[in-house]
Parts: C-alpha cells; sequence; structure tokens
C-alpha cells in the first residue's frame, strides 16, 4: 500500500485537481466504465478506529473529505496519528483490501454527529465509497458477549461478534437512546430478523449464518454490521465476522449409502430401496457414475476408500490410505462448488467396497494411523472384533457396495413380443436381442432395452412386465408414432402395414425410473 502525505491546503488543492480530471475524463469515449464497491455506512466514536473492507477491481486511491477522518497505515499507526501524523489519502493495487480509519476529535459538535465522505478513484473515475459518521458525545452504545459462566463481558468495535454455524451465537445490546440493526451483511442471519432496542434496555439477539447456503457456510465471512438510532445521525459500526464450519464437519447431498450393486464392467451402479410398507422394493440406476454434492470447510475433502474382504474366517479391510493395499480401483472426481463423482473400474471377481469422504481436517486425522483411536474402527465389544466406526458411517459413509454379475442365464426380459401373421392368422413369440450399444443406454438412463426384427403386414403384440399403471411413446426417427400402437389392457397392439424407413423406439415408463425400450428393427 503506498501513502501519501500532505498538508490540508494541498489536500484540498489536491480535490480540485481530482475534480478537474474526472470532468475531462467524462468526456473522453475510451475509458471503460468502472464497476465501484457498494456504498458503506460506518460509525464511530473519537479516538476510535475501524475497518473498510472492499474489493477494487483496478489499481485504486481513497481520499478523505474532512480531517477528522484519516486513514492508518503501517507508516502512520495509531500512535502517530495521535500526534498529529495522519493520512488523508492512500493507493494501492486491485483486489481485496482491509483499510483501517482513525477517528479524531478535531473540530467535535458536541451536540450533533457529523459525516466524512471517502472517495475511491479507479480508472480516471471516482465514486463515493463509504460515509463515516462521528457520533455526538454524550450518546452510548455497548455490545456484550458471554464470558465465564453467565458472566456479560464488554465487546469492543475492533474485537467485534461472530456468527454461529448451525446455533446462533448469543449476544446483549444496551444504548441510552432507541436503535436498531442495520447495514448487515447478506450471508448473516439473526434470529427473529431484526434488532430493536428502547433506551437503556438489554437486548438479547443471536446471530448465525445464512442456512442453506453452502456459499456462504463453507468458507470464513468478514463483514460490520450497524447500529444506529431512529433519525440514522448516531451509527456505531462493530465487526462481525464467521469463522467457517467445524473443520471435521461435513455435510452431502445425493442418493443414500447403503445397499448398492455395481456391474463387473463398472458402468451400471443400482441401489434398491424398500417402500414405506417395507413389502415393496424400488431400483434406481446410475450410468457411468454417482454423483454427489460435498459441504466442508473452504472445499477441502478427501476420500478413503475402504475394501471388505474375508481371510479366516474373519472380516479384514483394505484401506486406500495404504498404498501397498492397492485399493485403486474405486475414484472420486472432483468438480466446481464440491460436487463429485464416484467411479468404479471393471473387475472379474466379487468385491465389497466403501466410499468415505472426510473433511480434511479429519482425514488428517484418520490417515495418520487408521487402526488407532482416532481412525476409522472402533471394537466390537461382542465379537472382539475390529469394524467400521458407526458414527463414520453415518456421517461420511457416501455408498457401501458389492461389485459382481448382475445377470445370469435365467433371466427373463422385463417384456414379450409376439406377432400375428394377418394371412394366416398364427401368433409367433419373438425372441429379444438385448442392446448393448453405449450411446441408446445413456439416451434412455436405462439398460432395459431390447430389440426385435420387424415382419412387415405382421401385428406386434407388445406386453411390458411392470406392475400398477403405465404408459407407452413411440418414435421412428423424429417422428411421433404412437397412434400406430393401440394399449389393450396389458399389451399393446402395433400394426407395421409398411416398410419401416427408420427403427421404431416404442419406451414403455412406469415413472422416471422404471423403464424398458423396445427397438424395431427397419
Amino acid at each position: 500500500m503506498k501513502k501519501n502525505k500532505f498538508t490540508l491546503g494541498w489536500f484540498f488543492i489536491s480535490l480540485l485537481m481530482v475534480f478537474a480530471v474526472t470532468a475531462c475524463d467524462d468526456e473522453d469515449d475510451n475509458v471503460a466504465t468502472v464497476t465501484f464497491p457498494e456504498k458503506q455506512t460506518i460509525g464511530g466514536a473519537a479516538g476510535e478506529t475501524r475497518s473498510l473492507t472492499f474489493d477494487a477491481v483496478a489499481d485504486w486511491t481513497l481520499t478523505s473529505s474532512s480531517t477528522w477522518c484519516y486513514f492508518i497505515t503501517e507508516g502512520t499507526p495509531a500512535a502517530k496519528a495521535a500526534e498529529g501524523v495522519k493520512e488523508y489519502s492512500i493507493s494501492g493495487k486491485a483486489g481485496k483490501q482491509i483499510v483501517t480509519i482513525g477517528i479524531s476529535d478535531e473540530g467535535q459538535d458536541y451536540d450533533n454527529a457529523t459525516v466524512a465522505s471517502i472517495t475511491i478513484r479507479m480508472n480516471g473515475q471516482e465514486a463515493v465509497m463509504a460515509e463515516v459518521t462521528r457520533n455526538a458525545a454524550g450518546r452510548t452504545f455497548k455490545l456484550y458477549k458471554k464470558g465465564e459462566g453467565d458472566e456479560w463481558v464488554e465487546v469492543s468495535a475492533e474485537e467485534g461478534i461472530e456468527a454461529g454455524y448451525s446455533d446462533f451465537n448469543t449476544y446483549k445490546a444496551v444504548a441510552n437512546f432507541r436503535f436498531s440493526a442495520t447495514n448487515r451483511p447478506e450471508w448473516l442471519s439473526i434470529e427473529g430478523g431484526s434488532i430493536v432496542g428502547s433506551a437503556n434496555q438489554e437486548v438479547e439477539f443471536g446471530i448465525k449464518v445464512v442456512e442453506n447456503r453452502p456459499d456462504f457456510s463453507k468458507y470464513v465471512q468478514v463483514g460490520n454490521i450497524n447500529f444506529q438510532d431512529e433519525e440514522g445521525k448516531q451509527v456505531y459500526t462493530y465487526a462481525v465476522n464467521y469463522k467457517g464450519m467445524d473443520p471435521e464437519k461435513m455435510n452431502y447431498e445425493g442418493p443414500g449409502q447403503w445397499n448398492w450393486t455395481v456391474s463387473m464392467d463398472g458402468k451400471t451402479y443400482s441401489q434398491t430401496s424398500s417402500g414405506i410398507s417395507g413389502s415393496e422394493e424400488t431400483t434406481n440406476e446410475y450410468r457411468k457414475f454417482v454423483e454427489y454434492t460435498i459441504t466442508a470447510l473452504n472445499d477441502e475433502f478427501e476420500a478413503i476408500f475402504v475394501e471388505e474382504y474375508q481371510e479366516y474366517g474373519m472380516t479384514q479391510y483394505h484401506l486406500s490410505v495404504y498404498p501397498e493395499d492397492n485399493v485403486n480401483w474405486m475414484h472420486m472426481t472432483k468438480y466446481e462448488n464440491g460436487k463429485v463423482r464416484i467411479t468404479v473400474d471393471e473387475s472379474s471377481e466379487e468385491r465389497t467396497g466403501y466410499v468415505f469422504v472426510f473433511p480434511k481436517a479429519l482425514y488428517e486425522k484418520i490417515a495418520e494411523d487408521p487402526f488407532g483411536d482416532n481412525g476409522l474402527f472402533e471394537m466390537n465389544q461382542e465379537t472382539f472384533t475390529k469394524e467400521l466406526k458407526y458414527a463414520y458411517t453415518e456421517n461420511y459413509l457416501l455408498m457401501n457396495f458389492v461389485q459382481k454379475n448382475t445377470s445370469s442365464p435365467s433371466d427373463v426380459a422385463p417384456l414379450a413380443v409376439t406377432y400375428m401373421n394377418t394371412i394366416t392368422g398364427e401368433k409367433t413369440e419373438i425372441k429379444l436381442s438385448k442392446v448393448e450399444e453405449e450411446g441408446i443406454i445413456s439416451d434412455y438412463g436405462t439398460n432395459k432395452i431390447y430389440s426385435v426384427p420387424s415382419n412387415i403386414n405382421n401385428i406386434l403384440s407388445i406386453k411390458p412386465t411392470l406392475d400398477g399403471e403405465w404408459d407407452f411413446t413411440a418414435w421412428m426417427g423424429e417422428h411421433d408414432v404412437t397412434s400406430w400402437g393401440e394399449k389393450q389392457e396389458d399389451t399393446i397392439v402395433i400394426t407395421l402395414n409398411t416398410p419401416l424407413s427408420k427403427d421404431i423406439h416404442v419406451l414403455f415408463r412406469q415413472d422416471y425410473q422404471n423403464k424398458i425400450v423396445l427397438v424395431i428393427k427397419k
């Protein structure tokens, strides 16, 4: 940060020069429009300091409109400022900035508040970035935090207050005038929505980071909150910060943890879940990967992959934190905003895997000694064997799966197709062929795709194996030919009386996940 020292006379001359240059710049069509930081309101009493936080898009200069409002830099600490060495203009480079403002009692009116403007200049353009209110003498405002036991301890404006993560942090405000909280950061949530107090009334309030906004809760936040009188003439500004979520805590969104099956080629991921009654089961399928969204401090998290196997009649584990265990067939790929995709390599043998994700701080603790006291396992007091910690499987496990052969020779296709010769009236069942092309599987989001050859001048009867209500749609290329079929109870009948120019795709759908596709070949 560069500092500019000058006398008060030169200060006002400089301001006139700034206005003149600005007028010239307004006539220059080649100057790019600058996006200025949002205007702020800052308040304090004589002898206090305040922080001004902003993000500059270009090199910048700040100037103060009043001599009682000045800037404190490394060259002019508060001690020197008290001796009369003050900065009224400072400059810096683009980026995030924190500037310290000093407030003196020079020319103070003891009956009224006074206001100074801080102007920012970038690329030959300027705007008022902050208004600093010096409060009149005689008005008092104090904040308190909980100390040891139930004792309340006063909080200075520089120390500020801290917002909680999942719970509100409690504070108390007292003033000798009626006040309300204003100008709070967008990431800050106030319990009850507002803070309002009467003269000499003790007002308790709670603050925390806004819920359901990972873009706020994952990162450290800083800002200011103002408390002001009804007329807006007295402003008391306190720093407010949020330290981020617990470095050992994590949340995630995505499918559930249990009952996963992965195909041997690693391309199909199926999860079975029971209905409300416990007797009905549904299966959801995912192609190529399973996606989750992780919420952790600063987006810093790591995976631990666990392979479970049997040896000497006991359950044993291989861990990805040990390279020699070769648990390199499970993968987690990271994307922006905490999104991850889990994939599994092809296998020729059945195997069981666990995918854990931990915040960085907890991962490092576990990885140091996975079988130790702070590790991934705990002792089962009934069997006296090591098993995965319940707290970790409940909160940090993304998925537990078995990779195995998901088809067998006895598998029955989920639909039956017969055709009737229009001349002889004879009905013949058609043998179905499984469609394995990756393109069509990914298009429909299911591997339940089968094909039959067309038989011109024949009538096809198609009966899908779907419980409950279902519907169907048919296409020939880009043309909807659903009208070619007629639904008769649990069967549709399609009459083919002209040569097909393209394959017909018939989609049977019960819901978003439960789908069957029949391809009638041209």
